[in-house]
């Protein structure tokens, strides 16, 4: 006796027929606005907000920190350079040990990505190579792109470790010092100089403690070359009030030569150093700033007769009133009315 096997797959008349009551209940529901609700974007939490808002552009702007990477081969001199550094701008700074296969100048697509990764703005990149041998590239970037960039050769290096002296201490500002008038007639090295402001500059402070202030960099500019010299500062005792200063070498102590630069355009350049109208300061009326922050009032007033001006009165000036002692020792005679 042959039984007859069922199937237990739906059969494709039955499928067209659910299919069809499916669509017969949503139209009727479309018609009359139940339309199905679209699944709304989650929202982040509490602490992927703090994240992105800040990271987003703020009106005041966080002190820069300074992202420190190695070349695809480096050379122990270039390792000790960018130990130092980061010594220097310690803790407003990030640190990479592995290796990079980075070329700015050709290439800056991953060095743009590592520091919007890192929330840096400044970079140095060492590297050595034969046709460059220890090369140092620093630079900076705005809205997540390069800025300029600038490239130097370190022909001597001493450490901070070759010098037995205080040292700085973490986050405290230097006092900059820039020696030589190639800084003020050379525009390549104008820039050169505002980056090494920006990189060393640290925290803004709107006061200064004398007992902070511990270290001098000086940075000397000659015959195309470049000196930075780092002293550590110390007070002592002049019997008066202002103390008397005692510079100690420190390290590092560096002579670099400038091989490439990059610099930005005109309009990237104001488009950086704009800043918004609602940090601004109020502009008042006949009131400017000099340079160092002196305030310089002016003040217009009316024409001034001085005849009927009232001053302070001198005799001398009185006629007929005194009498003139002779020179030669006689007698005082009477003032001549024509004197």
């Amino acid at each position: 006796m042959v039984k007859a096997s069922v199937s237990t797959r739906p059969d494709k008349s039955s499928k067209a027929s659910s299919r069809s009551k499916a669509l017969g209940a949503i139209v009727p529901s479309i018609a009359k606005g139940g339309a199905s609700k679209s699944t709304k974007p989650k929202k982040p939490n509490a602490r992927v907000e703090r994240a992105l808002k800040k990271k987003a552009p703020q009106l005041v702007e966080f002190t820069r920190r300074a992202l420190f990477m190695r070349g695809n081969s480096t050379s122990q001199s270039i390792v000790n350079v960018l130990r130092d550094l980061a010594l220097m701008t310690k803790p407003n700074n990030r640190t990479l040990t592995r290796k990079n296969e980075i070329y700015p100048f050709e290439d800056a697509n991953s060095l743009e990505f590592l520091c919007e990764k890192n929330d840096c703005s400044l970079f140095v990149l060492g590297s050595h190579t034969k046709k460059r041998p220890n090369n140092l590239v620093m630079g900076r970037t705005f809205d997540g792109h390069i800025l300029d960039m600038f490239e130097f050769g370190v022909d001597a290096f001493e450490s901070m470790q070759d010098f037995v002296s205080p040292k700085k201490a973490i986050g405290s500002k230097p006092l900059m010092l820039f020696l030589g008038d190639q800084w003020d007639t050379d525009a390549n090295f104008g820039k050169i100089q505002n980056f090494l402001l920006d990189f060393f500059r640290a925290d803004k402070i709107d006061k200064i403690a004398l007992r902070g202030m511990d270290h001098v960099i000086s940075c000397t500019a000659s015959d195309g070359k470049i000196y930075i010299r780092v002293y550590s500062l110390s007070f002592q005792k002049s019997g008066s009030r202002v103390p008397k200063t005692h510079l100690e070498a420190m390290g590092p102590f560096m002579e670099m030569s400038v091989r490439r630069t990059q610099f930005a355009s005109e309009d990237l350049w104001k488009t950086a150093c704009k800043k918004p109208a609602s940090i601004k300061p109020a502009k008042v009326k006949n009131v400017s700033e000099t340079v160092l922050g002196a305030k310089v009032g002016k003040i217009h007033m009316k024409k001034q007769n001085f005849a009927k001006m009232g001053g302070r009165r001198n005799t001398a000036l009185r006629d007929g009133k005194r009498n003139i002692t002779d020179t030669s020792g006689g007698r005082a005679r009477p003032k001549d009315p024509d004197f």
